[in-house]
């Protein structure tokens, strides 16, 4: 055996770079979290100003005639057409307080639907 000039490995007994790691991964976790943070506000700012200089035209009320109400032929064509099928009744019905027309199904699947649209 003779004499080498090689230094011997050892492992590293107090794990100094499990340490290093472990610091940089903590100033991650506190920079990347503030960052977004602040990246948030500042979008928020901007959307903030855009709809308060919007909020102003859109304070005029809709005019009423837009809304129109449901037929019950309307109601039990779109109630075929979600649910192809044979129409058992469809009548008019009141639902959490609202106007409803319900139309019951007997459907080509060969399940029973019931279909409920509000008449406004």
């Amino acid at each position: 055996m003779g004499a080498t000039s090689e230094r011997p490995k050892f492992a590293d007994p107090f794990n100094f770079s499990c340490i290093r790691l472990r610091v940089i991964s903590m100033k991650l976790r506190t920079v990347l979290p503030t960052a977004a943070l602040l990246t948030i506000v500042s979008f928020s700012g901007g959307v903030a100003a855009a709809e308060s200089q919007s909020a102003a035209p859109a304070a005029q009320p809709a005019p009423a005639a837009a809304v129109q109400d449901i037929t019950k032929e309307q109601a039990v064509e779109m109630a075929l057409k979600a649910h192809p099928g044979k129409v058992t009744k469809a009548y008019e019905d009141t639902k959490k307080g609202k106007k409803t027309w319900e139309v019951k199904i007997d459907g080509a699947d060969g399940k029973k639907w019931e279909v409920y649209y509000e008449i406004k």
